[in-house]
């Protein structure tokens, strides 16, 4: 199961709804991984939006969940919209609410992205049985995605991935780790852990499950270079 809804529009499109939180992730004194907001904030939008792109959806609404009072409203929605910029998103509507009645002794934040997709690009259950799997990326988690920044896919590879042609689909990974989603886009896979932890955490969506055409697995690896971990059992 995807970490998506979709919704009819209309006879040609979906609607794609996708969302991320995190929580004690941030400035206060209680936060668990201390952290500037903008950061927080950042990683927060990228994992909803690369949900929503990873099916080739068009992200038009961002929706803030603010726990961080008044204050920092600011700073995220700037965050947010610099993150949008480079997502080449930048017409996405930004809306939202703060939580100002309660004061939050630890720092969250949800965010969820709305994006359109034409049914006929949707890019999701169409692995073929004999796609090879790879990783792109490492999984990250807490202070690791703050100390590794390098071993994270870019947003820029990430979206170069998802409309090259040799790639089936593509799915960011998250807490349940690289082989729960591998196992989504292939339940028959045979996994090797290709040097990988594959059932840590991702936390913010620090790598993604790509499944390919094995053809175009050289040209694949030109592009995430030293990011790229191939995970399939040889045949």
């Amino acid at each position: 199961m995807r970490d998506i809804q979709t919704f009819e529009l209309n006879e040609k499109e979906w609607l794609v709804a996708a969302a991320d939180n995190a929580g004690a992730i941030g400035e206060r004194e209680l936060d668990q991984v201390k952290a500037p907001i903008e950061v927080t904030a950042s990683l927060t939008l990228r994992v909803a939006l690369m949900e929503c792109m990873s099916v080739k959806a068009v992200p038009f609404s961002v929706l803030i969940h603010n726990f961080m009072g008044d204050e920092a409203w600011g700073r995220i929605e700037k965050a947010c919209l610099h993150l949008l910029k480079e997502a080449r998103a930048e017409g996405a509507a930004i809306a939202g609410s703060t939580e100002s009645n309660m004061e939050m002794v630890q720092s969250a934040l949800g965010i969820t992205v709305l994006g359109k997709v034409r049914k006929k690009d949707y890019q999701a259950g169409c692995t073929p049985p004999d796609a090879a799997i790879a990783v792109i990326g490492e999984p990250l988690v807490g202070s690791e995605v703050l100390e590794k920044k390098d071993r994270m896919i870019p947003l820029s590879l990430f979206m170069k991935l998802v409309s090259h042609p040799g790639v089936y689909e593509m799915i960011p990974a998250g807490s349940k780790g690289i082989a729960h989603e591998a196992l989504i886009l292939n339940p028959q896979a045979r996994l090797i852990n290709g040097g990988l932890d594959l059932y840590k955490s991702c936390g913010p969506a620090s790598c993604a499950v790509i499944s390919y055409k094995k053809k175009d697995e050289q040209e694949l690896k030109n592009l995430a270079k030293d990011l790229f971990y191939s995970v399939s059992a040889a045949e």
